[in-house]
C-alpha cells in the first residue's frame, strides 16, 4: 500500500512537471478526488464462469488525508464490492470491509461506486483491445 500512495505522488508530481504521459494512462482521474491505479486493475473470469474486475482507487478527503478502497465488481452477479478499505488521515487510521451489495439497489452510493466499476471495465477492456 505504500508503494502505492508513493507512486501516486510520484504520478501527481511527474504530472504538474509536464511529466511522462504513460503516467497519465497508468493513473485516471476518474473524478475531483478518485485517482484509479489502471495497472493495478484486473479483469478476470471465474471457474464458474463470473468475470470479475478488481481495482484499486484512491480518494483524497478534504483534511489532506486519503480513503484507498480495493473493489470488486462481479459483472455476471451484478454485485460490487469493498474487499477493503484503508482511511489515512491526521488523527484516525483503520481499514474495514464490506460484504457485495447488488449494482440495482437503491442506495446511491452503491449506485455510484458501481456506475465508477463500470467505467474503469470499459476503459480497462478498450485499452486491452488496443
Amino acid at each position: 500500500m505504500k508503494k502505492f500512495l508513493i507512486a501516486l505522488g510520484i504520478a501527481a508530481a511527474l504530472t504538474t512537471a509536464g511529466g511522462i504521459t504513460a503516467h497519465a494512462e497508468t493513473f485516471w482521474k476518474y473524478n475531483d478526488t478518485m485517482t484509479i491505479d489502471m495497472e493495478q486493475t484486473h479483469v478476470k473470469t471465474t471457474k464458474d464462469g463470473h468475470e470479475v474486475l478488481e481495482f484499486v482507487g484512491v480518494e483524497t478527503l478534504p483534511d489532506n488525508g486519503t480513503c484507498t478502497y480495493t473493489y470488486v465488481y462481479d459483472r455476471t452477479a451484478g454485485t460490487i464490492q469493498v474487499k477493503e478499505m484503508e482511511k489515512r488521515t491526521k488523527k484516525l487510521h483503520y481499514t474495514s470491509n464490506f460484504a457485495p451489495e447488488s449494482i440495482n439497489s437503491p442506495n446511491q452510493v452503491i449506485k455510484d461506486r458501481a456506475a465508477m466499476a463500470e467505467a474503469v471495465y470499459q476503459r480497462k477492456t478498450s485499452h486491452n483491445k488496443k
